[in-house]
């Protein structure tokens, strides 16, 4: 037997927690002797074997089994043997300190380091082997994390961020797991709060910043978000694209202060026509000071609970009732092509002289309009069909306030 390896193999009787009759004891620890002190594999083997025909799960024969497999480099069948015992009786020492030895020998380290960890507390060897192999294991399993989730086997992920958090919950490794399982499965706040923490390990990193300041104020504290981009504005005075960013963001701190059903229809996924007609009243001052002058009558929204700004809406003209059934369908989703529409008509109502609709011409469409005013960034952007969501009818509406010259 190589010296380098009798550090790991143990009297199979340490650290298991269960009874044992002395004729089996000591059939175990003279074969166990003999492989210790003389190398003597055969009686081992042997013994162990005639122990495990009566009782395949007598596991101190199994560990004595898998010592004789050690000492012939048969490692693969160290672990095929021992993993289950491992997950049975995770603190027993004998068991997993061979178990880890095989499983670092046959190149699976982080098997080693789970094993070498779960008796860490109990026996020397193991507590040093767990921390020389901590960050490799940390490393390879942060590693298969990011590629679980770039190949869309998010179960498989979240079961392997489950040992990164185990093992080292503050590593980077584990913060970047959870960030990328987070971003995979549109989860807002747990992206928050993965980049929160890296964002502190990396202060100076921009992006980081940037990023955790749009959380912020999407879920997370707007004031928090609002002053990372002051922060980042004042330091790059030069910087257009963050100079915007910061106008968005003041904008979307102003949604703080709105009352909550309205800061819900600001997040949604896809906005309804009564959502819209909210979203203009509360969003934009001129719209909802102004004085309708016509006296448009639809029948669906009566018993609507925003009926009021519905009605608002569509007597300033800036939404279209169907004009032979006098119905507006309130809960219908809103097509980007009609608010494309509502934002052109607002534009022409309340803006004065605005040069981006003088520059489209009188008999521009809204997506036009929308191209020439930079409420879209293309053509492709405003296809009609499409259905709308809160952030991106926020953002469209800020960029009609800017050029009526309120945002």
């Amino acid at each position: 037997m190589a010296r380098h390896e009798r550090p790991y193999i143990l009297d199979p009787f340490d650290g298991y927690a269960l009874s044992v009759d002395p004729g089996r004891r000591d059939l175990i620890e003279r074969a166990y002797r003999g492989l210790l002190d003389s190398g003597s594999v055969v009686p081992a083997r042997q013994a162990a074997g005639e122990l495990l025909a009566v009782d395949p799960k007598f596991y101190p024969a199994a560990v004595l089994a898998s010592q004789v497999d050690l000492v012939e480099g048969d490692n693969q069948s160290v672990v095929v043997r021992l993993l289950p015992i491992g997950d049975a009786m995770p603190s027993y020492t004998a068991s997993q300190l061979l178990l880890g030895r095989a499983a670092e020998l046959a190149g699976d380290l982080p098997l080693a380091y789970a094993a070498f960890r779960a008796v860490a507390a109990r026996n020397g060897k193991a507590f040093e082997r767990t921390g020389e192999l901590h960050p490799r294991a940390l490393e390879i399993v942060g590693r298969r994390v990011q590629d679980e989730v770039r190949a869309g086997r998010l179960e498989q992920a979240e079961r392997d961020l489950g040992l990164l958090s185990a093992w080292g919950p503050s590593e980077v490794a584990t913060i970047e797991g959870a960030r990328a399982l987070a971003v995979a499965r549109h989860d807002l706040r747990g992206e928050l709060n993965a980049v929160k923490g890296l964002s502190g390990r990396r202060p100076a990193d921009r992006e980081l910043l940037e990023r955790r300041a749009e959380l912020e104020l999407e879920v997370g504290d707007p004031s928090a978000g609002l002053k990372i981009l002051q922060d980042l504005a004042d330091r790059n005075r030069d910087d257009r694209g963050l100079a915007e960013k910061l106008a968005a963001a003041k904008f979307r701190w102003r949604l703080a202060v709105l009352p909550a059903d309205v800061r819900e229809m600001a997040a949604k996924p896809e906005l309804s026509r009564a959502d819209l007609s909210v979203l203009l009243v509360w969003l934009v001052p001129e719209v909802r000071y102004a004085k309708p002058t016509e006296g448009r009558i639809a029948t669906d929204i009566l018993d609507h609970p925003h009926r009021d700004e519905i009605a608002h809406v569509i007597n300033l003209g800036l939404l279209d009732v169907d004009p032979n059934l006098h119905r507006f369908s309130p809960a219908a989703p809103v097509r980007r092509g009609a608010a494309l529409r509502s934002l052109a008509r607002l534009l022409a109502s309340f803006g004065r002289r605005v040069a981006c609709l003088e520059q489209a011409g009188a008999q521009a469409g809204s997506c036009d309009i929308a191209v020439e005013c930079g409420l879209v960034a293309d053509q492709e952007a405003c296809d009609p069909g499409d259905a709308l969501s809160g952030p991106d009818a926020v953002e469209m509406i800020r960029h009609s306030l800017v050029l009526l010259g309120g945002a």
